[in-house]
């Protein structure tokens, strides 16, 4: 059974937190794919630095390179906090998982103080031993 995330982004706002990243669907392989609870750490990871603001850990150790670059590269944390002002006390909870070798889809409900939650699709992609964040799309 997955563990479940208790701290994460809103529906609307963690959509349009992703927008920038949406963009293209690549990814990189890793030399080892990482576990199942790795996606688990990795969403807890993202939910606890979109509560913290900490931007520039999310475009260097969260999302993948191919994620970053679409974000806007070095401009990446900046453009985040034009998309995440608006998040307040995030909320991400893993619902399912579908793995693959070197990619997964983690299925979350996401919400925010103040909105409802919604379904959403985060891709993530192993990269040197370890998952990261490489899309996200809604419904």
């Amino acid at each position: 059974m997955l563990p479940v995330v208790t701290r994460a982004p809103s529906a609307a706002a963690l959509t349009a937190f992703f927008a920038l990243v949406v963009a293209g669907c690549g990814g990189a392989s890793a030399r080892e794919s990482p576990s199942v609870d790795g996606i688990a750490e990795t969403v807890a990871n993202l939910e606890q630095a979109l509560a913290e603001r900490d931007l520039g850990r999310i475009c260097n150790r969260i999302f993948s390179p191919e994620a970053r670059r679409r974000a806007g590269g070095e401009e990446c944390p900046r453009r985040l906090a034009r998309t995440t002002r608006t998040v307040e006390r995030p909320r991400l909870e893993l619902v399912r998982v579908t793995l693959g070798r070197d990619s997964a889809v983690a299925r979350l409900r996401a919400s925010s103080a103040g909105e409802p939650p919604a379904l959403d699709s985060m891709r993530l992609v192993a990269v040197e031993g370890a998952w990261r964040v490489d899309s996200l799309s809604s419904g």
